[in-house]
């Protein structure tokens, strides 16, 4: 028997692990055309990796560099499934399984952020699963992150009632799924200059949403009318986004 790597002796790892190969399988029922999938498929194989190389450097900084990128990954997987439910791709019975195992994957990388050692270790006690009113993480309660799903939701019925061409369907399908992944990740960073990148790349998801809208109607493609209620969540969004940018800037100051 080949013996193990430093990593493969994490529970985190192995949490990892299991969580990968829940995702493609459940990938293997889903039709792949939506965006949110393939962020998803990449998400999860992203968290092993993460916790991999985090596992194998002796640098703290270099260590939290890589546990982050894991921890930003899980956190990208739970807005993913929250996409799928909101596009009914899952059921929330497979929303719920699958966001309690990132919950306890992104507590465990957490805790080895937080170790002080020169080397990484877990503590023997398994950690708590906080799980309060179905919420999970701390992006789930941002009002900006709930109006993005909104969008998505209405995105999706926008589609069926305009049959809307595939070329216009794939970009704002795309840009809406770069809007909630983004406010996702950019919440659970440590830093406030990371938190605020992924904010910027979220407002930018939302004008070229707006901007994509706006050429359906100029083009003809749309009468202005079908717009009303996605303008409407647009109307929310951004500034939602602008006042969250600028608290974290004035944190930074």
């Amino acid at each position: 028997m080949a013996t193990a790597m430093g990593h493969e002796k994490l529970r985190v790892y192995q949490r990892g692990l299991n969580y990968a190969c829940w995702t493609h399988e459940r990938l293997a029922d889903i039709d792949p055309s939506a965006a949110a999938l393939d962020h998803w498929d990449r998400a999860a194989e992203s968290i092993v990796e993460g916790i991999a190389n985090g596992n194998s450097r002796h640098s703290r900084a270099d260590r939290n560099r890589y546990f982050d990128v894991a921890i930003g990954s899980a956190l990208e997987c739970a807005a993913c499934l929250d996409i799928c439910a909101s596009k009914n791709l899952i059921t929330s019975e497979r929303q719920a399984e699958g966001k309690s195992a990132l919950q306890q994957i992104v507590n465990m990388t957490i805790g080895l952020r937080e170790c002080q050692s020169a080397y990484v270790r877990e503590d023997r006690e398994e950690y708590v699963v906080g799980q309060k009113d179905s919420v999970y993480f701390a992006h789930e309660r941002l009002d900006v992150y709930q109006v993005a799903l909104d969008l998505v939701s209405w995105l999706d019925d926008f589609r069926v009632a305009t049959s809307l061409g595939a070329s216009y369907a794939t970009r704002l399908d795309k840009w809406t799924t770069s809007l909630v992944l983004n406010i996702a990740e950019g919440n659970g960073r440590f830093s406030e200059a990371d938190q605020v990148k992924f904010l910027d790349i979220a407002h930018t998801s939302a004008m070229r949403v707006a901007a994509c809208l706006d050429l359906l109607v100029a083009r003809r493609q749309v009468e202005v009318h079908q717009l009303d209620d996605g303008k409407r969540i647009l109307s929310r969004i951004v500034p939602l986004l602008l006042g969250l940018r600028g608290y974290l800037s004035d944190q930074a100051e």
